[in-house]
Order: C-alpha cells, then sequence, then structure tokens
C-alpha cells in the first residue's frame, strides 16, 4: 500500500463523506465549552496545524502513459524527467541535511519491452552497469531475484543502492534508490521507507 499522504481532493472528499473536518478549513468549537478566551485560542492553534499540514502532501507522478504511477513527499524535489519515448524515467532528489554536498535520489525508469524476455534484458543491462560503477561491491544477505543491493564510490563517498525490478504490460520498471552509506540513522530510515514504498507500489 502506499504510505504516502492522500491528495488534497481526496482528503476532502473523504472527510466529506464522513461528515469529519476537512482539511484547510477551520475547525468549529463550541466557546461554552472553553470561554471565549480558551475557544479563540484552541481555534488559533488548530489553525495553525491545518496551515503546516500541506508541507505533508504527496505528490503524484505517473510514466508509460499511465501504466506506471508512483507518490512521493512534495520535499522531495524533482532533479529530471524524460515523459517520452519507449523510455522515461523521473528522478527525485532526497536531500541529506548532515551533507549538502550528497546526491540522494530515487529514480524510477520505464522501458517498452516485447515481452518477458525483453524484460529480462532490461535486468541484465541494469546489473551490468551497476558492476562496473567505481569500488563496486555486492550484498548478497538481502533481497530477491527482482531487486540488487550493492556499495559503490561516487565523487569519492560511498554509497548504497538498492535496485527493484517490475513488469506490466509490456513496461519494463526499475526503481533506483540511492543514498550516502554514513548519514543519520533518522534520514536514513526515512529514505529507506520512501524507497521501499515507491517500489511496492511499482510492483503491484
Amino acid at each position: 500500500m502506499n504510505r504516502y499522504p492522500f491528495t488534497p481532493f481526496q482528503r476532502n472528499g473523504i472527510a466529506r463523506s464522513a461528515g469529519g473536518h476537512v482539511p484547510g478549513n477551520p475547525i468549529p468549537v463550541n466557546p461554552a465549552l472553553f470561554g471565549k478566551g480558551k475557544a479563540a485560542l484552541l481555534v488559533l492553534v488548530l489553525s495553525g496545524i491545518c496551515v503546516l499540514a500541506p508541507a505533508a502532501f504527496a505528490a503524484d507522478y505517473s510514466l508509460a502513459g499511465g501504466t506506471v504511477r508512483f507518490s512521493a513527499p512534495d520535499g522531495w524535489p524533482m532533479l529530471m524527467e524524460k515523459l517520452d519515448g519507449p523510455r522515461q524515467f523521473i528522478a527525485l532528489q532526497i536531500k541529506d541535511p548532515g551533507n549538502a554536498t550528497a546526491l540522494a535520489r530515487i529514480t524510477v525508469t520505464t522501458e517498452q519491452v516485447d515481452d518477458v524476455q525483453g524484460f529480462q534484458q532490461f535486468i541484465t543491462a541494469g546489473t551490468a552497469r551497476a558492476r562496473k560503477l567505481p569500488g563496486y561491491v555486492a550484498n548478497t544477505s538481502a533481497g530477491n531475484s527482482s531487486s540488487l543491493r550493492y556499495t559503490a564510490s561516487e565523487n569519492s563517498l560511498k554509497y548504497a543502492y538498492t535496485e527493484v525490478y517490475a513488469y506490466r504490460a509490456k513496461t519494463a520498471i526499475q526503481v533506483r534508490c540511492i543514498r550516502p552509506v554514513a548519514a543519520v540513522s533518522d534520514w536514513i530510515a526515512t529514505f529507506d521507507a520512501g524507497c521501499r514504498s515507491i517500489a511496492a507500489t511499482i510492483e503491484k
């Protein structure tokens, strides 16, 4: 399942259908329960929460004519994209607050293939490119036949790589997650969770 928040349109629809509060609208408060002063303060606090909430909204992306769809936090800006031709991709940057020079990113790539054999060739080509990276070391302790985990060097920094592959409707798909090995544990946990979430979406 997608772990990221619904879009604002979806959140509004869900809230209205459930008779609940619509994010972004003031929450009604009964002054009799708190007194006028406390009620006014509560409204200000709750309104502030509503103003801050959009920072957590997810951005939606699609490739291969909508065959592949996924979401990512708004705080992960797009680095590059190519949305035409048989091979397409979207690259997102996940900034490491502890290392401004590190370029952590997640790239989703699609390629039109004729059949499962073409998909296997797509995986073989991706694996071959990985093995040519400086300092490539395979991680055989985790992963399965549809994923590849390894470390390699980039601009004198050691990075951890995760590549997940999937096949759907004559479309070969790769999710490639790249982050520095040395980083704050909380940031690594957030990055890895985002990588797993996008990979789980494309594997459905």
